[in-house]
């Protein structure tokens, strides 16, 4: 038993001896019958545990079985020892996108990508027109098509610059892309997030739903604020993982600040425009 604080000594003092001796026997019966019960009762729960500070990577759940097509889930999310911060939707789970209102961009013709067998709108003003990577302001080799938009240009002498960008290649050999479209979509997503972003950006997805012939994977990206003054705070990420009968699948990936908000209705006009022009 624990010791009797001193509170409790200047209670007990001026008792008797044989009172204390007495509730000594109360309490000892009290004890004999009350720990059967008080044991086979449920544990309280343990103090909680704090996230760890450093970015985590986030693994999809356990899939969401429902007898309805489209299930509105709450993302979860688990921690491990490395990559971005994501909360996900677990795989299996339908969250249709939302509908972004507004005008949009206007439809001037038809990108056909023949490396990876896509073909989807190509968009007006302001978006520059589309072109092989090797043209564009980044030049990495990796993909086949991208058009663009300057959004915005910052730091001390506007000597950096922030893009919007509409890119289609092959789902890279070196990712990590499991079995399905969903996890296609979801490796492209996690690379983008963790090289095309600043340090201590975090993402939500916020759609998952099939398309035609693929998986659409949506993610609200968080940007912390940019010391060098940079503008754009959030960004929408989408990637578009289809299958064209080749060894790897083809992705459309399409990313919009929120400076440009009034763009994100685009994605709607790329998606519903997303066709396989040739399998195998």
């Amino acid at each position: 038993m624990p010791a009797l604080s001193d509170r409790m000594r200047r209670l007990v003092k001026p008792l008797p001896t044989w009172v204390l001796v007495l509730g000594g026997f109360v309490l000892a019966a009290e004890f004999a019958i009350g720990l059967p019960i008080a044991t086979s009762g449920r544990q309280a729960d343990p103090a909680p545990r704090t996230m760890p500070f450093h970015p985590v990577r986030v693994t999809p759940a356990e899939p969401v079985r429902t007898a309805a097509p489209v299930v509105p889930v709450v993302p979860t999310t688990r921690p491990s020892a490395e990559g971005p911060v994501v909360t996900r939707i677990a795989e299996g789970a339908v969250v249709p996108l939302r509908t972004y209102r507004g005008r949009g961009s206007a439809v001037i013709g038809r990108v056909t990508d023949p490396k990876t067998g896509l073909s989807f709108a190509e968009l007006g003003a302001p978006w520059r027109r589309s072109r092989p990577i090797s043209d564009g302001p980044v030049k990495d080799g990796r993909y086949n098509l991208r058009q663009t938009l300057l959004t915005e240009s910052y730091g001390p002498d506007d000597d950096r610059d922030w893009w919007a960008d509409i890119d289609s290649q092959h789902l890279w050999s070196e990712l990590d892309a499991g079995d399905s479209l969903y996890d296609a979509a979801r490796a492209m997503l996690d690379y983008k997030q963790g090289s095309a972003f600043p340090a201590g950006t975090t993402g939500r997805d916020i759609a998952s739903q099939p398309v035609r012939g693929g998986w659409l994977l949506a993610r609200m990206i968080q940007m912390p604020p940019s010391p060098d003054g940079r503008k754009a705070l959030r960004e929408l990420s989408v990637t578009i993982a289809v299958d064209t009968g080749r060894p790897r699948p083809a992705v459309l990936w399409i990313t919009i600040p929120d400076t440009h908000e009034r763009l994100w209705p685009d994605v709607h006009t790329l998606v519903k425009s997303l066709k396989v022009t040739r399998k195998g």
